[in-house]
């Protein structure tokens, strides 16, 4: 059976049989395994159209078994690059080049998708590369990859050891091995998540990464953070709106039913109109949630894809059912997946296209190329896999370090002497062999969808969308976050109103009484306002942890989110702080001609402190050291309030803190305004009494720097502090 045309030169036997029949006489040997899927197309009768290296295998077999050295293989001839694919001018209506919206056939094109992931078996040409739709173009290839971490005694412990190797477009990768062979350390150093320092050279398309790199790649990573009143449907609208630009013309119910059939593709069409879930919050499963990410991922278009360990907590059949769409997109759409995975069934096994198998302690590569070829280079190595017995698990019993059955070294000396020239100089051809550049692909991309509808221009930036609608995306899902947390609101609601009815009850009819009474009145109205923000810093803080995620992937700039969230927190606050005054207001059966007047600067210290609290949710770990940080700003503002320490009582030294402190300059600003509107006598006493002084300008000067300073404080933590690190 030769090689199909269509699926990147897939060599021409079935890996199920392969698997099943180990150190068969036709299999090719060690030296194969190291080439790329697409390299080994020259062995059947029919050339792969999307291959872009054509060296014969058959060479490299009889070096290697002649015992030659990487000095006497021939070289990888170099062969141009693949032209980007071009819209057939027969195509009058809309279409897509991608799983991604455009125009009025987007159905249909991601209903093709559900229909062929029936197709998919593992098997070569399962599933055809289709011309019109086929967008992919990207190479990854690294050299000397490694990371080391530090350890306490001055030097360092290797986590990964030097290694190298070439991913073409449409290749679907496993990284596999042992735990702390380095595979989601290699995922994260090539799709460049990794915050600490490494070694080593990564380049796409024979040149080194830019900023654009974040636009043409997507991650898929092991912790399924999201906020749990969002439903799966709308969590993959997002991340679908926010990492592509569509047509003009597109509308939301054509990107909503073309999501639903992409969830139909993972399983998730029966729960997507779900909530996601917590603790607290009912939702659907954590199998699902797996699911949902990689939904989230692979909807975006991109030319490679790094999936972390995107079938753990699933079932073996949905694990199945996840890697087949995986597949799918592979060889439909011409992309290049890497997934660093554990231990796959022998049916997900097969699905890959590559193979490259890690020890541990430190991880070095042990195999590294087509998985079709893995049973034979066991075989070749002298220890071919027994019938009944799954390949993988045989592979992992022998490269863990520690087993009984290890042979971890064996396999390190068999790779070096046999496989690893042949990668070198793959690589060394590879490494600076120049294909399309970032924006080229980019530009190719968007030449294709101008033929459906006006598109904005392509800008050098690691955002997809422009900052506008990343900011109206994320605006109104939190607004509907907000409605959504009816029980939220309720409480705030219902605490504003017992906060008022408490307080009001202590002070109910305190407008017929004396001024000295008043004066203890607005005092503590005052206080109680400048406390009531710190209830919301548990929800910032929680939220924090999904923003810092979703900005890592580049889906927006954090600036969209600190507007949202500071907006709407702020609005519905001050509601509920105006409706705790009015409660209060009320009950005192004060004159309405001052209510003004206290609402205003109430809800001036309110906002004042508020911005505190945020400052301190930004830049706290968690809630229980928010509580600690808080702890000395609470204590100037509410030791020096103008009341228990006012200017008549407060030591010379200490008149600083009572000048900084926003409670005392609010509750200055407001007995004496009080006093001016109703020419109390006795509030007039209370005013000299504590050596209150009409100061608006320093009043509104400390409340505005507070607001100010703080907030500015809370942008630098969440942009500088608790990012993810890997």
């Amino acid at each position: 059976m030769p090689a199909s045309p269509k699926d990147g030169g897939i060599p021409a036997e079935s890996p199920r049989n392969v698997f099943s029949s180990p150190c068969r006489a036709a299999a090719p040997t060690s030296g194969d395994m190291n080439l790329p899927t697409s390299a080994m197309a020259s062995k059947a009768s029919g050339a792969s159209k999307g291959s872009d290296l054509h060296a014969s295998p058959s060479i490299m077999h009889a070096a290697l078994r002649s015992g030659a050295k990487s000095s006497s293989l021939p070289a990888v001839p170099p062969v141009p690059p693949v032209p980007p694919m071009a819209v057939s001018s027969t195509i009058t209506t809309a279409s897509t080049i991608s799983d991604c919206t455009i125009g009025a056939l987007y159905g249909y094109v991601v209903g093709s998708v559900c229909q062929d992931i029936e197709q998919v078996t593992g098997e070569p040409g399962d599933v055809q590369l289709d011309g019109k739709l086929a967008y992919g173009n990207a190479a990854l290839t690294f050299k000397d990859v490694s990371f080391s971490l530090p350890t306490s005694h001055g030097d360092s412990n290797t986590i990964l050891a030097p290694c190298s190797g070439h991913f073409e477009p449409g290749t679907l990768v496993a990284l596999m091995g042992p735990s702390g062979s380095g595979k989601t350390t290699l995922l994260d150093i090539l799709a460049a998540k990794k915050t600490s320092p490494y070694s080593g050279t990564v380049h796409m398309n024979g040149r080194p990464r830019d900023c654009l790199f974040p636009r043409l790649t997507s991650y898929v990573p092991q912790d399924d953070i999201m906020f749990p009143t969002v439903t799966v449907k709308e969590q993959v609208m997002f991340h679908t709106a926010l990492k592509t630009e569509v047509p003009y013309a597109v509308s939301r119910t054509m990107m909503a039913n073309a999501t639903e059939l992409r969830l139909r593709a993972v399983g998730l069409e029966e729960v997507q109109d779900a909530y996601i879930g917590s603790d607290v919050v009912r939702g659907i499963s954590g199998g699902q949630r797996r699911r949902v990410s990689l939904a989230c991922g692979l909807a975006t278009g991109a030319q490679i894809f790094f999936c972390d360990e995107p079938t753990s907590g699933l079932s073996a059949t949905d694990a199945e059912q996840c890697v087949r769409y995986m597949r799918l997109l592979c060889k439909k759409y011409h992309v290049t997946i890497i997934a660093a995975i554990h231990q796959p069934r022998q049916e997900v096994a097969v699905l890959f296209d590559h193979l490259l198998l890690l020890t541990a302690n430190p991880g070095e590569v042990i195999y590294n190329g087509p998985m079709v070829q893995a049973t034979q280079y066991w075989c070749d190595a002298g220890f071919p896999v027994p019938d009944l017995v799954s390949p993988t698990d045989y592979f992992l019993d022998l490269i863990t370090p520690g087993t009984v059955d290890s042979q971890a070294d064996h396999f390190l000396s068999f790779y070096r002497d046999t496989a690893k020239p042949v990668i070198v100089r793959l690589v060394d051809a590879e490494l600076h062999r120049e294909r399309r550049t970032a924006m080229e692909l980019l530009e190719d991309r968007r030449r294709i969808l101008c033929r459906f509808g006006e598109m904005p221009p392509v800008r050098r930036s690691i955002y997809a969308v422009r900052f506008r609608k990343q900011l109206q995306k994320v605006f109104c899902r939190q607004l509907r976050l907000l409605i959504r947390d009816q029980q939220g609101i309720l409480t705030n609601v219902v605490v504003a109103v017992a906060q008022g009815l408490l307080v009001g009850a202590a002070y109910i009819g305190i407008g017929n009484h004396a001024g000295y009474n008043q004066a203890g009145f607005f005092f503590m109205l005052v206080m109680t306002c400048a406390l009531s923000g710190i209830k919301v810093m548990p929800k910032a803080i929680s939220e924090r942890s999904v923003m810092k995620l979703e900005v890592s992937e580049v889906l927006y700039n954090d600036w969209a989110y600190i507007i949202s969230f500071t907006t709407l927190n702020g609005i519905v606050s001050l509601l509920c702080n105006a409706l705790f005054v009015l409660i209060v207001f009320l009950m005192s059966q004060l004159r309405w001609e001052i209510f003004g007047t206290v609402l205003l600067w109430n809800s001036a210290i309110f906002i004042a402190m508020d911005s505190v609290y945020m400052f301190v949710a930004a830049a706290a770990k968690d809630s229980s050291a928010a509580q600690i940080l808080l702890v000395p700003f609470l204590m100037l503002a509410m030791i020096f309030n103008g009341f228990t320490v006012s200017r008549a009582s407060v030591p010379d030294f200490m008149v600083w803190a009572l000048e900084m402190s926003p409670v005392s300059h609010t509750l200055e600003e407001m007995v004496y305004s009080i006093q001016k509107q109703t020419e109390s006598i006795e509030l007039m006493i209370i005013v000299d009494q504590f050596g209150y002084q009409s100061s608006l300008g320093a009043a509104v000067g400390v409340l505005g720097a507070w607001f100010v300073l703080f907030r500015i404080g809370q942008i630098v933590c969440l942009k500088a502090m608790h990012n993810i690190k890997r």
